[in-house]
């Protein structure tokens, strides 16, 4: 597999992983009445940038499984290849 898109699957972990924490810390803080709007709109940019960085992760995965299809068909290309090298024309 594509070294690039392994380190860009584990850097969206580690985005997930982080939201996660930050998600428990801080989205159950109490906040004064006067705060409350900017509270609210704090969360609603945490939940969209959580829902970017999962569309991300969906995006990653089609391609992994792309770059699986493109090393099975050279793999497939590479035995008949081989095979071809093996037969004797008598």
């Amino acid at each position: 597999m594509n070294q690039n898109l392994i380190e860009a699957m584990t850097s969206i972990e580690r985005a997930r992983a982080l939201l996660f924490a930050y998600e428990k810390v801080f989205l159950d803080l109490d906040v004064e009445p006067e705060d409350q709007e900017r509270a609210d709109m704090a969360i609603s940019i945490f939940y969209a940038i959580r829902e970017s960085v999962d569309q991300t992760a969906d995006l990653l995965d089609l391609v992994d499984g792309d770059c699986r299809v493109v090393d099975a068909i050279y793999a497939v290309n590479d035995v008949r290849r081989r095979a071809s090298t093996l037969t004797s024309e008598d």
